[in-house]
């Protein structure tokens, strides 16, 4: 779970990096991805590859709007019909985004290797998919992640700033004794105000609890712990992993051998 989440991460900062989101929701990557491979979509489109709501999409369009990456227009074929294409400035991002995945699936192939030898071999039923296309391939891989967050309780699906909600939560079950507030920042990039965030919601949520004098030596820290909510929550994703291991091991496998064309 935890090269799972190395991977992703990797994954939404170079999104992030490229289109200039902060930690992009999976969803918001899929629709991201469709549009830099389709170039000229619907907003039903987009909605349909990614699983955002249509207001989701409305602000994800605004936004890529206002940066100058896209623009709308009515189809020439139905005029109830709203286009969303790809303006120059969005093409060269596309083509940024395009030559940073590669790059970064190249360095990562170690971690692909490790990621589907981990989860066993792979479906003797399921044919390697043979795609040259680094955005259909990353297209998977997101399609994959997102299906994994979905294990997830509702819960942990909600509020801003959820994807890293999330990373917080899985990073806090899986260190024994818990962490420090103070590591969130680093961890997950925020501000000492993102981690306090972080952390209420967290706690609000019942996934973690706040202990202080656990630490020998430094009694005013306060520690994180998860709860038990939160254990189950982390443990539906490790069922989900479990279920889905052996498409996941392809898939990975897939991504260590990947070459673009």
């Amino acid at each position: 779970m935890q090269l799972l989440g190395q991977f992703n991460d990797q994954i939404t900062r170079t999104i992030d990096g490229v289109f200039g989101t902060r930690w992009a929701e999976i969803e918001e990557m899929l629709a991201i991805i469709t549009l830099s491979a389709e170039r000229v979509v619907t907003t039903r489109r987009l909605a349909e590859t990614s699983g955002l709501g249509r207001r989701k999409v409305s602000r994800l369009v605004l936004r890529l709007q206002a940066d100058g990456v896209i623009g709308t227009r009515r189809s020439v074929r139905d005029a109830r019909v709203i286009e969303v294409f790809l303006t120059a400035h969005g093409q060269t991002r596309s083509d940024e985004l395009r030559a940073q995945i590669t790059e970064l699936f190249r360095d990562s192939g170690s971690i692909a290797r490790s990621i589907s030898s981990g989860l066993g071999p792979p479906a003797a039923g399921i044919e390697k998919a043979a795609s040259t296309d680094v955005l259909d391939l990353l297209r998977r891989v997101c399609e994959a992640g997102a299906a994994l967050v979905h294990h997830m309780p509702a819960a942990a699906m909600k509020g801003r700033l959820a994807a890293r909600q999330r990373a917080g939560l899985v990073l806090i079950a899986s260190t024994p004794g818990g962490v420090r507030l103070s590591a969130l920042g680093p961890a997950l990039e925020v501000t000492p105000a993102g981690r306090s965030y972080i952390a209420d919601q967290l706690l609000a949520k019942g996934f973690i609890r706040r202990s202080r004098g656990s630490i020998p030596g430094d009694r005013r820290a306060v520690v994180l712990e998860s709860t038990q909510s939160g254990r189950d929550a982390v443990a539906a994703v490790a069922a989900g992993i479990e279920t889905h291991s052996e498409r996941l091991s392809s898939l990975f496998a897939e991504v260590a051998s990947f070459r673009p064309s």
